[in-house]
């Protein structure tokens, strides 16, 4: 066996993860304003650039926010913060065919969940704002960039009934990561139409409340974007 030797902690890294762990226990607060940069090099008998990266990390991570003041606080890590994390290792997985399949099968699986959750749990006025991102998909089907962004609201919408932040943080994470997926099937002949329909079946079922008829007409409806993606993948070679 080959060993390497092992990497001692960044020493902002060793702060950062003190001050999280005060966070997580309780002992510092939501919304408390953190010990000035020169109390904290005290605290920590650090340097201020030690201090300084360690708040940035923390920001990154969602655990401390700035204030109007410039001073940091801290703040409660949202879905979105948290999903942000996972940015490069999802554009990494993407780089090879596998990952970008187990990708494309897991968004599937995501978002047919999603449309059964909004048929169990959509209020009439739910309803009401999807059937207006479904309209807008509608209106903009003669013009390819609109109607690529109208899908993705109409998707956005539908994510958002229940009002559950993780799932459309979700959503939004994987759009995002599955972009080109959607960019490149819409531009096969027939797709966008294809597409409309499918979410005119989505939309039917949620609005009847038929959870099960929901999960299947997004499943096919994803399933269908896939294959196209990759005939316009193959199209463009």
């Amino acid at each position: 066996m080959e060993f390497t030797s092992v990497k001692r902690r960044k020493v902002h890294e060793d702060v950062a993860e003190q001050i999280e762990n005060q966070i997580i226990s309780g002992a510092l607060e939501v919304g408390t304003t953190l010990p000035s940069e020169r109390s904290l090099m005290e605290s920590f008998n650090v340097g201020r650039p030690a201090v300084r990266e360690a708040l940035l990390l923390l920001q990154r991570s969602g655990f401390v926010a700035v204030s109007s003041n410039g001073r940091p606080v801290v703040a409660r890590p949202t879905a979105s913060k948290i999903l942000e994390q996972l940015s490069g290792s999802a554009r990494i997985l993407l780089s090879s065919k596998e990952g970008e399949h187990a990708l494309q099968d897991s968004r599937r699986l995501f978002e047919a969940g999603i449309a059964r959750h909004a048929a169990e749990e959509a209020t009439p006025e739910d309803i009401d704002q999807l059937g207006k991102a479904l309209e807008a998909n509608r209106q903009s089907l003669d013009d390819l960039a609109a109607f690529e962004r109208t899908d993705l609201g109409f998707h956005r919408t539908l994510a958002e009934i229940g009002g559950n932040p993780v799932f459309g943080a979700l959503h939004e994470a994987m759009s995002d990561w599955l972009s080109m997926q959607r960019h490149v099937a819409l531009r096969v002949s027939g797709v966008a139409e294809n597409a409309l329909a499918s979410h005119q079946k989505i939309f039917d079922a949620v609005a009847a409340r038929q959870p099960e008829q929901a999960w299947q007409a997004m499943d096919e409806h994803l399933r269908e974007i896939k294959r196209r993606y990759h005939q316009g993948e193959d199209d463009g070679e």
